[in-house]
């Protein structure tokens, strides 16, 4: 069971499917799993979802649009928190994956 916090969780809480949750769930239920795999690839569509709408936004602004600048920076920002989560995430685990690789047997 995955007792952490996703780095996607903001982004996730926003589409309205919370991975957390959603692990938590499945496993108390009817005993199926969500597998790892699963959690990575709705947690990267969260982050592209992320990213899509703060390019939405910011062409709207650009084109004249009656968009609100603050929507627009908000979501930018949330944008950037979103990826840097991902890519620290990533780094961790590709340092966790050498350190592995450095053990001995």
């Amino acid at each position: 069971m995955i007792n952490g916090i996703s780095p996607f969780q903001v982004q996730s809480a926003q589409a309205g499917t919370d991975v957390t949750n959603q692990i938590n769930n499945k496993q108390a239920g009817s005993g199926n799993e969500t597998s790892f795999s699963n959690v990575l690839k709705d947690s990267i569509n969260a982050l592209n979802q992320s990213q899509n709408d703060s390019d939405k936004l910011t062409n709207a602004l650009a084109l004249g649009q009656n968009v609100n600048l603050d929507e627009v920076m908000i979501a930018a920002q949330k944008a950037n928190v979103t990826l840097t989560a991902a890519t620290e995430f990533r780094n961790k685990a590709v340092e966790a994956y050498q350190e592995i690789m450095r053990m001995q047997m």
